[in-house]
């Protein structure tokens, strides 16, 4: 058939398909991602619990607080008149023991125990023997040694009465009368000696 004898074809418009849309997935709920272990923080304290403790074992004292407190060194009076040493006889020389505030001397090498019942000079040594001689000063006493303490002290039949620290030789301080080593109830300085108050006190009482 000759080209001019050709029916046109005509195209028929196609019918628009409707367009579906795809539901979009609805968000995942939301979840907190875990913190790494490297950031985390530990929150919770460690509560040290007591060891059991066994029956032989005893439970440890709790600390105590700490006082501040002064210690006072000890102090060692040495003989100011070296001069004044003379040559003894130790055996002479009494070591004082006490009972039941009751005073008896003891010579070094005897056996013999005499009770005091006068006033004395005496020292105490290094050692914290005390030694004493109703006669001899106080540096022959102690051989010119240094002391922890010198002075005066009466007995009235073998009772302490008084002490106190008058000794020119070695001049003890009152505060350091601990020292002594005697009843610091019964201790008078020097100057009170001197100004009678051991005996106004004793006849108050």
């Amino acid at each position: 058939m000759p080209p001019s004898q050709r029916k046109p074809v005509s195209f028929a418009p196609q019918p628009k398909k409707p367009e579906v849309r795809k539901a979009l997935p609805s968000p995942a709920p939301f979840r907190p991602q875990p913190v790494p272990k490297v950031l985390q923080r530990k929150t919770h304290c460690a509560v040290a619990q007591p060891k059991p403790v066994g029956p032989n074992v005893k439970p440890a004292r709790p600390a105590q607080a700490i006082q501040n407190s002064v210690v006072q060194a000890t102090k060692y009076f040495p003989n100011l008149h070296p001069g004044a040493v003379e040559s003894i006889n130790p055996g002479n020389v009494f070591r004082l023991n006490n009972f039941a505030d009751q005073y008896r001397l003891h010579r070094q090498g005897s056996h013999s125990v005499n009770v005091p019942n006068q006033q004395y000079n005496f020292v105490r040594t290094r050692e914290g023997e005390m030694l004493l001689h109703n006669r001899y000063r106080h540096p022959s006493i102690a051989e010119g040694k240094h002391v922890l303490y010198a002075g005066e002290v009466f007995f009235n039949n073998g009772r302490l009465e008084w002490w106190s620290n008058g000794s020119g030789h070695y001049q003890p301080s009152a505060d350091d009368a601990e020292q002594g080593g005697l009843p610091m109830d019964r201790f008078y300085s020097y100057q009170q000696i001197i100004k009678g108050e051991h005996t106004r006190k004793k006849d108050k009482g």
